[in-house]
């Protein structure tokens, strides 16, 4: 398949040669016993992240204030020491959003056996801190790639027909000019710089097919172009420059086999049938392909239907959208190494501390982690550190993310930042969960429409 170019050529170029503790009404979170954070002359005073969704603290299909308090940058923001306030004021500020959610309802667990998830019922949540006249401190934003940092083309429409009024642009940007510029009228000590992940999640959630063979070089041109702006602006401002993970590791991406058992010969294994033919050992089933299997669709006629045995199958195929073939999952996972390898090179800078996030949800991929006697994976719903959508971490995902963060910024400037107990942020989504006995969703209601939104496709 031929992914659609996201960034333009020309617009890139063009970018190159212009760029050379808690008070008020919070989230309680309890921070780990032993010593206070130390500067050690580094300064910590005003703190700014730029990012996607998983800096916004994105969850199960969308933001909600409860759950922004507890992202990777509120998180960061509480152990230096900042107020972070769930209607999002105090020292670091946030674009809130109300229950059940925006720019939809979350996703949340209607059945357990069968499973069953779904936002029926929930109504949208609406912004609560839209009237504040001055740039956020969190400025991650649902859905953007690095060029939205530096350019304002995909902003509105008619360049991104997807995005409104009323869309996780707009929630952030607020016609208020760049991103970046508005990150640098707060005149950060010191930045956390979080993207790369949309670039190749938006080809293969939405299409099923790699990224454009020139991401990697895209993102080079713009990472090294952002990162000399706050330089020049802000010579003393230290970054925190996250890496890109492989998302296909992700339950999104390992939810469901893409082989069944043979109905005749037990023990043995037929593969699923795509619109291309029968998948293939390394081919990637994703999770919103749920519904269609459930009903049949993709299962060969000598299959067991695994998500809904008596259902069977109906002869059809899947159609490739909901395949990631093993080829372009090689190919997705190159573009990953080339924008890591970008990261790397930046990192040489000495204001620049890089974020190892591809390590930490590599080894959770591999080998899970252990926390307070429970054990995580990355099993979706069961593992305990992601979040109903299969692509973004829960809270206590988050909490391992801000330890990370917490862990290259001490390393590399020498200061002492506390790291947070990561059981403060475990919850009914995380090991209460793996109760749950059948853990094959037979209906993700909605999460194509979501992801839809998030993950929009870009000329």
């Amino acid at each position: 398949m031929r992914s659609t170019k996201r960034i333009r050529v020309g617009l890139g170029i063009a970018l190159v040669a212009l760029l050379a503790g808690c008070e008020g009404p919070c989230e309680k979170i309890s921070s780990i016993d032993g010593p206070k954070l130390s500067s050690n002359g580094v300064d910590l005073s005003t703190y700014v992240a730029v990012g996607t969704s998983l800096s916004a603290g994105y969850e199960s299909g969308g933001v909600v204030d409860h759950h922004q308090v507890h992202s990777f940058p509120s998180i960061f923001a509480r152990q230096l020491g900042k107020t972070v306030q769930i209607d999002g004021g105090g020292d670091f500020t946030q674009p809130t959003a109300s229950s059940d959610g925006f720019p939809q309802p979350l996703l949340e667990i209607k059945s357990y056996i069968p499973l069953i998830i779904s936002r029926a019922g929930r109504s949208p949540g609406a912004p609560t801190n839209s009237s504040q006249n001055f740039a956020y401190h969190n400025m991650g934003i649902p859905g953007a790639i690095l060029f939205d940092l530096v350019d304002s083309t995909f902003y509105h429409p008619p360049a991104n027909p997807v995005r409104d009024d009323f869309n996780s642009i707009n929630l952030v940007q607020r016609s208020r000019g760049l991103i970046l510029t508005q990150a640098l009228s707060l005149a950060p000590s010191i930045m956390s710089v979080e993207y790369g992940a949309n670039e190749v999640l938006g080809p293969a959630t939405q299409a099923g097919t790699a990224p454009n063979a020139n991401t990697a070089g895209f993102y080079a041109t713009l990472m090294t172009a952002a990162v000399n702006q706050v330089h020049t602006v802000l010579p003393g401002t230290r970054l925190a420059v996250f890496n890109v993970p492989d998302v296909t590791a992700i339950p999104f991406f390992t939810t469901f086999p893409a082989f069944t058992l043979n109905v005749a010969l037990n023990g043995t294994f037929v593969p699923l049938v795509g619109a291309n033919g029968p998948c293939q050992p390394g081919d990637l089933i994703l999770l919103t392909a749920a519904d269609s299997i459930a009903i049949g669709v993709g299962i060969p006629a000598n299959g067991v239907n695994y998500l809904n045995p008596s259902a069977g199958s109906n002869g059809r195929p899947l159609p490739e959208r909901l395949i990631l073939r093993a080829a372009e999952v090689t190919a997705t996972r190159a573009q990953i190494t080339g924008m890591n390898a970008v990261v790397d090179s930046v990192a040489q800078r000495p204001f620049v501390a890089k974020v190892d996030l591809a390590t930490l949800l590599g080894n959770i991929a591999t080998n899970g982690v252990t926390i307070g006697g429970f054990h995580y994976t990355s099993d979706y719903v069961t593992g305990g550190l992601f979040s109903l959508d299969g692509v973004h971490p829960n809270d206590l995902g988050y909490a391992l993310m801000a330890n990370a963060m917490i862990d290259a910024v001490n390393g590399r400037f020498g200061c002492f930042i506390p790291e947070v107990n990561p059981l403060a942020f475990s919850s009914t989504t995380a090991s209460d969960a793996k109760r749950v006995i059948d853990n094959k969703p037979r209906s993700v209601a909605g999460l194509s429409q979501s992801l839809g939104t998030l993950f929009a496709r870009r000329p």
